[in-house]
This record gives C-alpha cells, sequence and structure tokens, in this order.
C-alpha cells in the first residue's frame, strides 16, 4: 500500500502533467487558429474591374478555397496573390489589397486572389503557417491553368505567411517560373521562440509541450518550418522583398534566403511595415512587382 506522502506526490505530478498538457494544447489551439475577416464590401468591383466569385480544390484536394478571378483581356500573363496569417483577399496591405490588385491588373495582369484555407471564406482549416497552404497555392495555380494560361505565364505573389506559401509551393513544383516572396520568415520557430512570451504570457517551459500536441493533432511541427531548408529546390526567378521597418519579421530573414537560392534577388523596401509595402509606397512598391513579372513570365 502507498504511503500517504507517495499518494500525495503522484496526485501532485499528476495534475501537474495535466496542467501542462492543458496549457500545451490552449497555446496550440489558440496559434493555430485563423481568424475570420472578409468584407465583401472590399471587391474589385469598387475600382471597375470585371471579376468572379471563385471555388476551386487545393492541390489534392483537402480544401475548397474561396477566390475572385479577374480577367484579363491580353491573356499575357496571370499572377496568383496570396495574403499572409489572419487576413484574405479583401483586407491585405492594410485595407488596400483591392487599390493593389486594380494596379496589378491596369498594368495588364489577369488575378486570382485567394482566400488560403481557414481564411475570409475558404473551408475550415488549421495554420500550418505554410505547410499546407502551399497546396492552396497550386490549386489556383491549376485554376489559372484550366483558364488556358500556360506554367510559364503563371506568378506567384505572397505576403508574410503567404510569402512562405509560395515559396514553399515553387519548391514542390519546378513549373512554377516566377515569385515574389514579401516580409517572409526564412525560420518559423525562430519568429515562434521571439514572439512566444508577447503571444502566450507563459514560460518557455509550456513550448516542447505545444511542439508535441501540434505534432499529434495537427501534423505539423511548428518549430521545424523552415523555407529556407527548401529554397534551395526552387527553380523559378525569385524576387525577395522585405519591408524595411519591419518589426516582426527582420529583413535579414529574406537576405538569408535569397543567399540560398543563387540568381534571387532582395529589395528591402524603406519606410515599409510588416505586409503593408503597398500602402507605404504604393507607386514604388507597383514597380518593382510589375517590373519583375514583366521580366519572368512570358506567353
Amino acid at each position: 500500500m502507498k504511503s500517504p506522502a507517495l499518494r500525495l506526490l503522484t496526485w501532485t505530478v499528476a495534475i501537474a502533467v495535466s496542467v501542462y498538457l492543458l496549457l500545451a494544447f490552449a497555446v496550440v489551439a489558440l496559434l493555430s487558429k485563423p481568424q475570420r475577416t472578409f468584407d465583401a464590401r472590399q471587391n474589385p468591383g469598387q475600382r471597375g474591374l470585371a471579376y468572379q466569385d471563385i471555388r476551386f480544390p487545393a492541390r489534392g484536394g483537402d480544401a475548397e478555397l474561396a477566390g475572385w478571378y479577374i480577367p484579363h483581356d491580353s491573356h499575357r500573363a496571370a499572377l496568383v496573390m496570396v495574403h499572409g496569417k489572419g487576413g484574405s483577399r479583401t483586407n491585405e496591405q492594410n485595407g488596400r489589397n483591392v487599390e493593389f490588385l486594380a494596379a496589378l491588373h491596369q498594368h495588364g495582369f489577369a488575378l486570382v486572389a485567394l482566400d488560403l484555407r481557414g481564411h475570409g471564406q475558404s473551408s475550415d482549416a488549421r495554420f500550418s503557417f505554410g505547410i499546407h497552404e502551399s497546396r492552396d497555392v497550386l490549386g489556383a495555380v491549376d485554376y489559372l491553368s484550366s483558364k488556358g494560361y500556360s506554367r510559364r505565364q503563371i506568378g506567384l505573389h505572397g505576403v508574410s505567411m503567404g510569402a512562405a506559401s509560395v515559396l514553399l509551393a515553387a519548391a514542390q513544383d519546378p513549373e512554377v517560373p516566377a515569385v515574389i516572396a514579401d516580409c517572409g520568415y526564412s525560420d518559423f520557430g525562430r519568429v515562434l521562440r521571439r514572439e512566444w512570451y508577447n503571444r502566450t504570457h507563459l514560460p518557455s517551459l509550456v513550448m516542447p509541450g505545444s511542439r508535441m500536441i501540434a505534432k499529434l493533432w495537427l501534423g505539423t511541427d511548428l518549430l521545424a518550418v523552415r523555407p529556407i531548408d527548401q529554397v534551395p529546390k526552387i527553380k523559378s526567378q525569385v524576387l525577395f522583398t522585405h519591408a524595411g521597418l519591419d518589426g516582426l519579421i527582420p529583413p535579414t530573414d529574406s537576405q538569408e534566403m535569397s543567399a540560398k537560392l543563387p540568381g534571387s534577388t532582395v529589395w528591402i523596401q524603406p519606410g515599409a511595415r510588416h505586409a503593408a509595402g503597398f500602402d507605404a509606397d504604393p507607386e514604388a512598391y507597383t514597380r518593382h512587382i510589375t517590373e519583375f513579372f514583366d521580366k519572368t513570365l512570358h506567353n
């Protein structure tokens, strides 16, 4: 028979482990849950653009995605536009995404602006910080292919988590010709470690438990989401852009990734904050994006 002291110790350990696992689970539930932000009033029709509300599957069929298809009469090139964590096609670029899309369309590009899984009007999902979202991007590529665009006519543009998503998509599909990754992280685990207390208000001691829960529940190791490891596999032309005043993901992340991909280029945008390059300077931002895609996408 166990002594009272041993029973007390056993119960104390069991309670402590239970509390630890509950905290770890709560952190994963919080960090992996997208916030739905969608404003139907913000649409391309505001800018006089003809567009279609569309639905299409992610590559592999594990999510149904919502988006806008904005055709262009020239049919010379098309872009897949990918928002960041917690965003949608209606509210990227500090709420000026529709204006940004209109500027790209005016330059001659057809566009698909999608809501990543779990965001906007797309099907429910948890964050995987680019791993599963990359298949959403490839689903949009497949949609544009169904509209008659060849692979060499389709470019990818992603911001923040969207940047990680387009990079991971390009690493999977060697036929993607051109990618712009804006304010992307090279190592999400590093971001999470840096932001851990601000986001969770818990000691880092809980992080290993959260990592284990994420692996078991979501099938994702949050500390191992490292686009920088996949960048060398990319066959596309890549432009890394980054806000010079980014307070969340430093510009060095883009510089690190560019160093792993010979032939890629980096533009650090002065005066811009995280995921708001167009808002900071619409003319300069649009010029850099359009010049890059003009050079890299071909009929």
